[in-house]
């Protein structure tokens, strides 16, 4: 059997080196800010929706008005 390699050459830890709590604490930070970076865009990104079908429903009641004043009806022939 084959002695573990830390008994012939001690592990030191270096110092000045961040260690694994220091990492997880900036990746968790870096994560939370692109997650709120994401979110700001999707409720942009909605709101530009929103208005997008906005106009095309105006579009469409202003084409059907169009549509209403140009056609000639049958009363409008006896009158």
């Amino acid at each position: 059997m084959i002695p573990p390699l830390n008994k012939w050459y001690p592990m030191v830890e270096a110092y000045g080196y961040p260690d694994r709590i220091v990492a997880s604490n900036k990746r968790a930070e870096r994560l939370q800010a692109e997650y709120d970076t994401a979110l700001k865009f999707k409720k942009l990104k909605d709101k530009v929706n929103e208005l997008e079908v906005e106009l095309y429903n105006k579009k469409a009641q202003q084409n059907v008005l169009q549509l209403e004043v140009f056609h000639t009806r049958k009363l409008d022939l006896y009158a």
